[in-house]
């Protein structure tokens, strides 16, 4: 224990500073060419009323993403202020918005680029609660590519990784965990993630976790280094991540490792606890450490503002008791699914039922109950999250319900272990027929001796 304290310590610690350094460094990156870069393509990103395109599919695709926070990424990617150094950058996360009662990122944005930085007419904010670790790449993409190019690039690298995955579960003859992964992806809008340079950087962190996995599980299982795994997994999404889907990184990987490696009961409800632990103190301890940074060096107040923002996004909501608020805000975030979707969880929900009540009532509920129980907890965590965050989860349900797609991905994983024991005891009952022939053939062999 004494070990993985100072092991947990010393990750975070070298992640904090390692962080810091890269976010001051990319902030050396010239402007320029970036908000060049931007001005080409905001028109087309930030299409709205009578821009839309006539055609279904592009309706659907410019209404529903989220360009909201997309052109805040944009902003603080281009911004920079010429009083400022690039460590204050870091900290404080200037951008420009528009002085109006209501106002919009999309509009602010756009008024940035149309006016050619004259910014008279607009307010400086800071957004320092928030690593912003996405600008590791998206300015230095920006400096290369259109925004427009920047999401059709981030598109393909998903879609690179999601074929990755396949193909290694195929090669290491556990099909099950890309199953398990490429699945759940369904259950999130998949479309809308794929174009939105917001709601990919959840999904591109799973999937790297997962692939990281399925290549090195024997190493991570055998050496007991899956409580750093999950650490790490928690910082990187702390740090890179807007608050969206967070608990998709954790929930996923779980799944999978349930697929990857079958133990005893006990066994598997303690690295369940472990290892969601292990993420927890990563991801909420990698954003403390951003508050301290900021408010040790630069006296930001960021503390102070971070433990309001939290108290506030805990608040039951609407006045309601948490635990009827809860329920209702998961409602709310099961209103953004369309019916082909809850068609389809349905669908899914029986499935799994089925299975289950076929195995009480064949009495083989002895030989899955070790991994049922894990995978029933683990379908548990985002209710529990929404319940625990359910103001924010409330306020943006257009897109913290993608942490419901943790739920449909513990159901495919108790769906893909059954098949799993299925086809194990048929198997066995292949070998114990051929034992019994040989055995059979041994005695007639010795009766005609």
């Amino acid at each position: 224990m004494a070990k993985k304290i100072r092991n947990f310590a010393a990750i975070l610690a070298v992640s904090a500073v390692v962080g810091t350094i890269l976010l001051v460094l990319v902030f050396l990156l010239p402007v320029g060419p970036m908000r060049k870069n931007v001005e080409k393509s905001v028109g087309d990103m930030l299409k709205t009323g009578d821009e839309i395109p006539e055609d279904a599919f592009s309706q659907y695709l410019w209404k529903n993403r989220e360009t909201y926070t997309d052109a805040i990424m944009v902003q603080n990617a281009i911004e920079r202020l010429p009083d400022k150094n690039a460590y204050e950058h870091a900290m404080w996360m200037y951008h420009y918005d528009l002085e109006e009662d209501v106002w919009t990122p999309e509009d602010s944005l756009k008024s940035f680029c149309e006016s050619h930085e004259n910014v008279n007419n607009m307010y400086l904010h800071i957004y320092a609660r928030y690593w912003h670790g996405y600008l590791l790449y998206l300015k230095p993409l920006l400096l290369l590519f259109s925004w427009q190019h920047v999401v059709w690039l981030e598109l393909a690298v998903q879609i690179a990784l999601m074929i990755w995955v396949l193909v290694t579960a195929i090669q290491k003859q556990n099909a099950g965990v890309a199953v398990v992964t490429l699945g759940s992806f369904l259950f999130m809008k998949p479309v809308l993630v794929l174009v939105s340079l917001t709601m990919s950087v959840c999904w591109i962190l799973t999937l790297l976790a997962v692939e990281y996995m399925l290549l090195h599980h024997d190493r991570l299982h055998e050496k007991g280094q899956y409580p750093e795994f999950f650490l790490i997994v928690g910082i990187l999404t702390s740090y890179f991540d807007f608050l969206t889907y967070p608990i998709v990184t954790l929930g996923i990987p779980l799944c999978c490792y349930f697929l990857l490696e079958s133990d005893r009961l006990w066994n598997n409800i303690k690295r369940l606890t472990g290892f969601s632990v292990s993420w927890a103190i990563g991801y909420a301890g990698m954003w403390a450490a951003k508050w301290v940074i900021a408010d040790l060096t630069l006296h930001t107040g960021t503390i102070k503002d971070a433990i309001w923002s939290i108290i506030g996004r805990t608040e039951a909501i609407g006045g309601r008791p948490r635990m009827n608020g809860g329920f209702y805000v998961i409602g709310l975030n099961l209103q953004e699914y369309p019916v082909y979707i809850g068609i389809a969880a349905g669908v899914l929900a029986a499935i799994a039922i089925g299975m289950l009540v076929v195995i009480i009532v064949t009495g083989k509920w002895k030989e899955i109950f070790a991994q049922l129980v894990p995978v029933v907890l683990t379908a548990a965590i985002p209710f529990v999250w929404i319940i625990a965050v359910q103001h924010h989860s409330a306020l943006h349900a257009r897109f913290t319900f993608r942490i419901l797609s943790v739920a449909a991905a513990a159901a495919i994983t108790f769906i893909v272990l059954n098949v799993k024991q299925a086809k194990k005891q048929q198997k066995s009952q292949k070998i114990l027929k051929k034992s019994a022939i040989i055995r059979l053939q041994r005695k007639d062999r010795h009766a005609i001796m």
